[in-house]
Parts: structure tokens; sequence; C-alpha cells
């Protein structure tokens, strides 16, 4: 140890971040905030920030996932929806679930579930992208999206 020094920045931050992680602050699977928001709330420079998070991503305690973020490493079984997409999809499988969008029933277009869920189409699309890819929707081109009218594909959902 080295007594005497201080650490720079980043290794502050990075400290900070790590017991936040620990504590369960930033679950297991859950979102780490963004760059932007780092910066602001620590008043450092976006250099330091991606320095604090490439430490912990050698370390292992968070995942980049390009475009969208970092997740903190591993899977709560309970863990809640990361991104406003994913609650909007969890909410569109609870619906079909419910019987709300029954089989071969054309689903609502984005602007309409857009209104619903107070987001934007593209918060939507992302969601019923997701949905499609786990089979629980079809997309009949010319037509639109319909709730499948099989049972959805054994869950395959693994990153790497």
């Amino acid at each position: 140890m080295t007594q005497g020094k201080a650490q720079p920045t980043y290794a502050v931050l990075a400290g900070d971040l790590r017991r936040r992680i620990t504590t369960g602050e930033y679950p297991p699977g859950g979102m780490i905030p963004s760059e932007t928001a780092l910066m602001e709330a620590y008043g450092v420079a976006r250099g330091t920030v991606r320095q604090a998070l490439a430490e912990l991503e050698r370390e292992g305690l968070v995942v980049s996932h390009m475009g969208r973020g970092r997740r903190v490493q591993g899977q709560a079984a309970d863990a809640k929806p990361a991104t406003r997409y994913e609650d909007v999809a969890n909410q569109l499988r609870l619906a079909i679930k419910a019987g709300e969008f029954p089989p071969e029933v054309r689903l609502p277009g984005e602007p309409v579930l857009a209104e619903r869920f107070g987001t934007a189409r593209i918060t939507v699309r992302k969601a019923l992208e997701l949905l499609q890819r786990e089979g629980l929707i079809v997309v009949i081109p010319s037509k639109g999206r319909y709730v499948a009218t099989g049972p959805p594909p054994p869950d395959t959902n693994s990153e790497g």
C-alpha cells in the first residue's frame, strides 16, 4: 500500500462503483448509469469515467453491450428489466399471457403501443423485436405483427 499518496480519480470512481455493485445497489443483470450520468454525478471527465469502467470490466464486474451501456455481470433470479424496452416487452408478455392479445389477432401499431406505455416508438419497436426473436410474436409482411399461434420455443436466451 502506498501511504500519503492520493489515488487517481478514476480509481476512486471505480472503487465507489465497485462498492455499489458489491452492496447490491447495482444488482447482477442491472445497468450501470451512462457515462454522461456518471460524469455529472461525480463531476469528472468522460475519460475518467471510461478508465474507471474499463477497470471494472477487466475485473469481470461489468460487461459492455455495444450501443446499450454496461451491465453488472451475472443474472439475478428476480432481476428487474434493465432497459425501458425490456420493461415494455415484459408488459406485453403479461398482456399476451392474460389473453388481452389472443393468438392470430393483430397487435396494435407502434404509435398506439408507444402511447399506451408512455414511451418512444423506437422503444416499442425494440420490445417487439425482442418478442419476435423469442417466438412470441410473428410478423406477416404488409399485414402487421401477430401473437404466435403455437407455444414459444424453449428459452435459449444466452449471450456470449
